[in-house]
């Protein structure tokens, strides 16, 4: 097992003092040493693909940048590997968490645990694990620069859960907002008739909702992160009849932010999409996203939602919820969480696998 700092501090003297890609509780340790150092530096960015291309800019600025992510974005991330990367020669390091690589992991990483290398071997990408001890670290870190020269190709290191240590953050909570998650999720599943049909994004927000609320109408999200606005728009455009509310996150959304101007543009009138917006990526290590200087009810109302509400506690959030579901959509409602985390939430795997909470969701849908 390798310390955060030697981890960082052995990059730094390949010369990667900067960073970038979206969290994983692999990486956690990793960033959040990144993230108080005085001389590294760590970029925020929406999705694995910008974090490749940003990467790849600042490479060709003169200023190498390391890139860190969960291998349940290389999905996001092999559009720019294989069209910008791989045919400009534009080398880049890459640090991809292996989740199901090799170990038993939830169902939604199961595919691309057992695919992700076979798929970058297909590609013509240059690719090892990553050594989980100091001294090896470093020779092949040195190697592993050496052929991206050689080959002018990016270098993956495939990295399995313990091949860092752990590394304490001073953590923002975003106490100035009253409401947990949580306890947003319980008031808006109390104003929920029973008809209404639910999406509910990938993490806590899936599972907190199936423990707050388990109903056949809810679509528990695990994995495609950022996804949840477009399905419950597919849901809404299909069975234009029955109200779809997206449970979303900031996190989420930023990824695919493109999907509020689809919303817009079809005026789904059903559609009530719903932002959990705690600042954070919570679930992977409390780091910051970017909806803090970002204007979401903004971008919303450009984009052609009929309405657009922000609220900060629970009666706010009872009272604008309830008014929302009796108006005509489609219905942006940004709510602003802090980020104390719930201990002992049950995983949506504990009841049901992937299949069965897709099948009875449309049979739910069915006339």
């Amino acid at each position: 097992m390798i310390a955060p700092k030697d981890f960082v501090g052995i990059l730094k003297k390949r010369g990667f003092s900067r960073f970038t890609g979206v969290p994983c509780s692999f990486f956690q340790a990793a960033i959040n040493c990144v993230l108080e150092s005085k001389d590294l530096f760590y970029t925020m960015v929406p999705n694995e693909g910008s974090a490749l291309a940003l990467a790849s800019g600042a490479g060709l600025a003169g200023k190498p940048t390391a890139v860190l992510i969960q291998n349940s974005g290389f999905g996001n991330l092999i559009n720019p590997l294989t069209s910008l990367n791989m045919i400009y020669k534009i080398p880049v390091l890459i640090f991809m968490s292996g989740r199901a690589y090799g170990v038993k992991d939830e169902p939604q990483h199961e595919i691309i645990g057992k695919t992700m290398a076979p798929m970058l071997e297909a590609m013509g990408v240059n690719f090892e694990d990553m050594p989980d001890d100091v001294k090896h670290f470093d020779e092949r870190l040195q190697k592993a620069c050496q052929t991206m020269i050689e080959t002018q190709k990016p270098f993956f290191f495939l990295v399995r859960k313990g091949c860092l240590d752990e590394y304490c953050l001073e953590q923002k909570t975003g106490e100035v907002f009253p409401l947990k998650r949580i306890e947003a999720i319980q008031v808006i599943a109390g104003c929920l008739t029973g008809k209404e049909f639910v999406v509910a994004t990938t993490g806590k927000p899936s599972r907190e909702l199936f423990a707050v609320a388990d109903h056949a109408h809810h679509f528990y999200m695990q994995g495609s992160m950022g996804h949840a606005s477009s399905l419950g728009l597919g849901v809404a455009l299909a069975q234009p009849d029955k109200k779809v509310v997206v449970l979303d996150g900031d996190g989420a959304l930023l990824m695919h932010l493109g999907v509020l101007s689809s919303i817009g543009h079809y005026q789904p009138k059903n559609l009530y999409h719903v932002v959990l917006d705690n600042e954070a990526y919570e679930t992977t290590g409390n780091q910051d996203t970017t909806s803090s200087t970002t204007d979401l009810e903004a971008m919303a109302l450009a984009a052609g939602y009929a309405e657009v509400k922000t609220v900060r506690n629970g009666e706010e959030l009872k009272k604008t919820f309830q008014k929302m579901l009796k108006s005509q959509g489609p219905s942006f409602l940004r709510v602003k969480i802090n980020r104390l985390a719930t201990e002992s939430i049950p995983r949506i795997s504990s009841k049901y696998n992937s299949s069965q909470i897709a099948q009875q969701f449309k049979a739910s849908l069915a006339p």
